[in-house]
C-alpha cells in the first residue's frame, strides 16, 4: 500500500497600493477586476485580507490546493507569471509561498 500524498497550498499574496483611487468604489473595482480575474482563470480562491476600509491600500491572497510540491510551484508561477502579464499596471508588491497541509 502507498502512502497517501500530503496536499500542498500555494498562495500569492498581492499588496496594492492605489493613491488614484478617490473612494471605496474605485479601489473595490480593482480588486473585483483582479480577484476575477484570478478566479476565472484558475478556479481558485480569492480573498481581500486587508485593507478593506482604505481606499488607497488593498491586499488580496489567491490560494490553489496541490498534490505534490512540484505542482504547488508550478501553480505559484503561473498565478505569478499571470499577474504580471495582465495587472503590470498596478502598482502592487507581489509574495508567493508554498505551505504543506
Amino acid at each position: 500500500m502507498r502512502a497517501a500524498r500530503r496536499p500542498y497550498l500555494a498562495l500569492l499574496t498581492v499588496t496594492l497600493r492605489l493613491p488614484e483611487a478617490r473612494s471605496l468604489k474605485d479601489k473595490r473595482m480593482v480588486v473585483r477586476s483582479l480577484k476575477d480575474g484570478m478566479r476565472a482563470r484558475f478556479d481558485v480562491a480569492v480573498a481581500e485580507i486587508d485593507g478593506l476600509d482604505d481606499p488607497h491600500h488593498a491586499v488580496v491572497t489567491v490560494a490553489g490546493l496541490a498534490t505534490g510540491r512540484a505542482q504547488a510551484d508550478a501553480l505559484l508561477s503561473k498565478f505569478e507569471n499571470h499577474f504580471a502579464r495582465r495587472f503590470s499596471d498596478l502598482d502592487a508588491l507581489v509574495a508567493g509561498e508554498v505551505v504543506e497541509l
